[in-house]
């Protein structure tokens, strides 16, 4: 099931937006590329999943290119499909485990979400650094509060609201130069808002890039993994 519920920015926009940030530059993606993005929409494959595969993508692909090739990036974003597809086989294979049949029912696939999340906070909890406990116990709060929504809905919600827990403590333990200049990192990163973006979609974007900066960091964020 894909994490946008309706009324969310457009899972066409948000991926474009964090593509065009990789590659660096552009203005929209081309027609094949839009099907191969609806595709994923169809298939239901996680906005947080897609993203974190086309970056696997390009790391593969710029490991492939010959010695003395120039800097420039992927054409288009089916060149990288095929991380998006390992990360997606690594996803389904950590929600499913060893276990043959699916979850009965919506309510006890969310549950078992909920249990993965809680388990994966505190095994990286424990072993966190100092400065980052407090975020971990946090965010394993968070997964207890309350939300709107179906079952799968409410937990997404959660999990959103554990990941900006961790994202604080994340972010608060960070000396003032390294905080400073995370934020010209990530506008690196997300590069400028194309013609016709929305805002939203640009920032949902300068958001993923974020969390894959943490992740770099060491800190165990839960949207796209769990």
């Amino acid at each position: 099931m894909s994490d946008h519920a309706p009324g969310d920015l457009s899972f066409q926009a948000v991926v474009a937006e964090y593509f065009l940030g990789l590659r660096g530059g552009g203005l929209m993606l081309s027609p094949l590329d839009q099907e191969q993005v609806a595709e994923w929409e169809r298939r239901g494959l996680p906005v947080a999943v897609v993203c974190r595969g086309l970056s696997r993508g390009l790391e593969d692909f710029l490991r492939r290119r010959p010695p003395g090739a120039g800097p420039t990036g992927p054409r288009s974003l089916r060149a990288l499909r095929f991380g998006v597809e390992d990360e997606w086989s690594e996803f389904q294979a950590r929600a499913i485990g060893d276990a043959p049949p699916p979850p009965p029912s919506e309510a006890a696939f969310a549950a078992a979400r909920l249990a993965a999340a809680r388990q994966r906070l505190s095994e990286a909890g424990a072993e966190a650094p100092p400065a980052w406990r407090d975020g971990y116990r946090a965010a394993l709060e968070a997964l207890g509060a309350p939300h709107r929504g179906s079952a799968l809905q409410q937990v997404e919600a959660a999990i959103a609201t554990a990941d900006a827990r961790l994202l604080a403590a994340w972010l608060a333990s960070l000396d003032r130069p390294r905080r400073g200049s995370l934020g010209p990192r990530l506008s690196l990163r997300t590069g400028p808002r194309p013609r016709g973006a929305s805002l939203g979609a640009h920032r949902q974007a300068l958001r993923f890039h974020l969390l894959d900066a943490s992740r770099e960091a060491g800190l165990t964020c839960l949207r796209g993994t769990v």
